[in-house]
């Protein structure tokens, strides 16, 4: 039986992107690697006998075309593709009846204006939110470490806390504030810019070798900055 991907409703349609070459249970019809394939628990239909030969692919990508041809369409299915890559099944489209395609595209294109407005201010509320929250963490990186230089605390918030890099500043938890996850950022800081760390492990490759080299070093900078500002 084919594993189907977790959090689809249970009463959703889904399709599957045909991995490898095999036959309609029903027609015979030989599907080939990319086409389309809807399972009747382990019985691969072609779309036709799975009566969904009359739906059109809408892929993935356009989130309000996609909501409102499904709205407008009376019969839907979702279309998955199994990544190699990630080792699971991944969502590539709908299929929607060709009619609900041709309505939603109007109605995206009469208030295109106005979505791309709703985005633009959007962007830049996102903006505005980085900022305090860059702001807030160096404020917290100077609270837990009150001799570290203001400038190089600006610069651990603004490392840790980039888009996009799945650094320490950029989980829920740092999100939040929490000083192990501050203090992880300046732990990172330190190794990096006050320590051979990076000589070491480039010659080593041992990473955790290099860091316990340099383990001794990392300490000896956190208990400065640790200490009160002078008055």
């Amino acid at each position: 039986m084919v594993a189907l991907p977790a959090g689809l409703p249970k009463d959703e349609t889904v399709v599957l992107v045909v991995r490898e070459q095999l036959a309609c249970a029903e027609c015979k019809q030989v599907l080939s690697k990319g086409d389309l394939a809807h399972y009747e628990g382990d019985t691969p239909l072609c779309l036709g006998c799975a009566v969904l030969g009359t739906l059109s692919f809408l892929p993935s990508g356009d989130v309000a075309l996609t909501r409102r041809a499904s709205k407008r369409s009376k019969r839907m299915a979702v279309v998955v593709e199994w990544s190699l890559r990630h080792k699971r099944w991944e969502r590539r489209g709908t299929l929607v009846e060709p009619a609900a395609i041709t309505l939603a595209k109007a109605e995206c294109d009469a208030d295109a204006a106005a979505r791309e407005q709703q985005r633009a201010r959007a962007a830049v509320r996102r903006e505005v939110e980085d900022r305090e929250f860059v702001a807030a963490f160096t404020a917290q990186v100077k609270t837990l470490f009150p001799r570290c230089p203001s400038s190089e605390a600006r610069e651990i918030a603004a490392h840790a806390c980039a888009k996009h890099s799945g650094r320490v500043g950029r989980t829920a938890a740092a999100k939040e504030l929490e000083d192990e996850m501050v203090r992880l950022a300046v732990i990172a800081h330190v190794r990096h810019l006050h320590t051979e760390y990076d000589t070491i492990i480039a010659r080593t490759r041992d990473k955790r070798g290099s860091r316990d080299r340099i383990r001794d070093k990392v300490t000896a900078v956190l208990r400065e900055w640790e200490q009160p500002p002078p008055r």
